[in-house]
């Protein structure tokens, strides 16, 4: 539940949101929803990956997918909070 500021190397490039955001958010969640599938015969915990944000930290690819998982809850519940903030267009 704490606030990280992301490293310079992520940070988005601009505030603008295009209108087509929620359905790419969507899309992307499923492709990376396939490939974690498409792993179930690797064994997760002896499968080690390279942090892509720091070179030298390395873990298990069940510790990677944990990560991704809870970053991409982050953007989930950012977007809902942005949605349901006053003044934010309801579209009807």
């Amino acid at each position: 539940r704490r606030k990280f500021k992301a490293a310079a190397k992520t940070q988005p490039t601009s505030s603008d949101v295009e209108a087509d955001v929620i359905g790419r958010f969507v899309e992307q969640q499923t492709r990376l929803a396939g490939l974690m599938r498409a792993t179930d015969k690797i064994d997760l915990n002896k499968t080690v990956v390279t942090s892509p944000v720091a070179s030298f930290v390395t873990y298990s690819l069940r510790d990677a997918y944990r990560v991704v998982v809870t970053h991409e809850r982050r953007h989930f519940e950012q977007a809902r909070r942005v949605t349901e903030a006053e003044g934010f267009p309801s579209g009807k």
